[in-house]
């Protein structure tokens, strides 16, 4: 039996197959790793989006609050001091920043803009979330206390 003909029964890989076929491998192992690193960063700005949100809603529930002399007295830089001490408490990190705007839509309709900003740690992209509201002398909790 000559060299050429065992080699032929014995049908092992070539050097280029295993190098192809390890190349194609690693092509799939990264772009897993890829995937689930995005799903990472997806996650985490969810959870952003929604503790922004919450944060939100909570400031808009504090503002109700107000009697409508009381909130028309305090200006905006005032409102979002307020804002960015509750911002603090809520979010144990100091990325996170927020606006209170208002704006004298009418006689007795006010237009309040109250918006959070952040900074993502991973892709240092700033996010924001704004809602927009109005409030309205003799609204919601007036009546309470007048």
């Amino acid at each position: 039996m000559s060299l050429s003909q065992t080699r032929e029964r014995l049908g092992g890989f070539t050097l280029v197959e295993v190098i192809i076929a390890l190349t194609v491998f690693s092509m799939v192992i990264s772009g897993g790793l890829l995937g689930i690193s995005r799903g990472f960063q997806l996650v985490d700005t969810s959870r952003n989006y929604t503790r922004s949100s919450q944060v939100l809603q909570s400031e808009l529930e504090l503002l109700r609050t107000l009697p409508w002399l009381t909130f028309t007295a305090l200006s905006d830089v005032e409102l979002t001091q307020k804002f960015q001490v509750q911002i603090t408490s809520q979010f144990n990190q100091g990325d996170y920043t927020g606006s209170v705007e208002t704006d004298l839509a009418g006689g007795d309709l006010m237009e309040v803009t109250v918006t959070v900003e952040w900074t993502d740690d991973r892709t240092n992209r700033t996010h924001s979330l704004s809602y927009i509201t109005y409030f309205t002398e003799g609204g919601v909790n007036d009546y309470y206390t007048n």
